[in-house]
């Protein structure tokens, strides 16, 4: 129970990671706010934290619209009375062209959500963290970071940006013991990647499990690793077990790449 009683805020609450966040921090002791775009992810996510016997609450979140930040953020205090942990896992995905044929108001978009959106949410839960006296916020950011590749160019940028702004708000924080960390996944096996390898079989013939065994040969732990172990280092940030560590990135991608 690493999380025991503590007050957790998930954005980006869908069929992958963020349900995975979600649920390990049910499994280790935690209520959990839930916030997305899509109610249905919503309430069936809250349903499974419920049946795991933790509370749950969940609030309509765009991470672009502050009122709506603000309202994740007074969820999660009026129903378990304040924050110790927010979870950014919200994000837009690229438009997958390259730099030179994209339109750049494209990437303002992905940059608004990414960045500032994170940002944004980050700005509802402060007041509280301070009154209470320290808390933990972690970023998931992405191997893309550290593995650049084409067509993702505005995806990259944003997600670099962003451990830009985790680091310098760890700086700025930490005198109110709010911690401040990234994890930072590559590939995950669940439903995204699963269904992006069906899409790709329909359209190449290639296989799922030829897909899965092209991806994990370049892993070296020879697996994709599945998105609810990837969930693990979302508790470690969040659990006391990580109390004096801040500004600090950790890489959960099964060593396709070391930093």
């Amino acid at each position: 129970m690493l999380l025991k009683d503590k007050r957790c805020i998930v954005s980006g609450v869908g069929p992958g990671l963020g349900k995975e966040i979600a649920l390990a921090f049910a499994r280790e002791g935690a209520d959990v706010a839930l916030g997305a775009r899509t109610e249905s992810y919503l309430e069936e996510v809250k349903n499974e934290v419920e049946a795991l016997g933790r509370r749950a609450v969940f609030a309509r979140t765009d991470i672009t619209d502050q009122a709506q930040c603000d309202g994740l953020a007074k969820a999660c205090v009026d129903r378990f009375g304040g924050i110790d942990v927010l979870v950014h896992n919200a994000f837009a995905p690229d438009v997958f062209q390259l730099f030179e044929d994209v339109d750049l108001a494209a990437w303002r978009q992905i940059m608004d959500v990414n960045l500032f959106g994170s940002l944004q949410l980050t700005k509802s839960v402060i007041p509280t963290m301070k009154a209470q006296g320290g808390g933990s916020i972690v970023f998931v950011n992405s191997m893309i970071i550290r593995k650049v590749l084409p067509l993702q160019g505005g995806y990259t940028t944003s997600k670099g940006a962003l451990m830009t702004a985790a680091q310098v708000l760890a700086k700025e924080l930490g005198p109110y013991k709010i911690r401040v960390n990234s994890i930072v996944p590559g590939w995950m096996w669940g439903p995204s990647v699963e269904g992006y390898f069906k899409m790709m079989e329909r359209q190449t013939g290639k296989s799922v499990q030829e897909s899965y065994d092209e991806i994990a040969s370049q892993i070296t732990l020879g697996e994709i690793p599945p998105d609810d172990d990837c969930a693990n280092a979302a508790v470690f940030f969040a659990s006391d077990m990580s109390s004096v560590i801040t500004g600090q990135a950790l890489d959960v991608n099964g060593g396709e790449v070391f930093h």
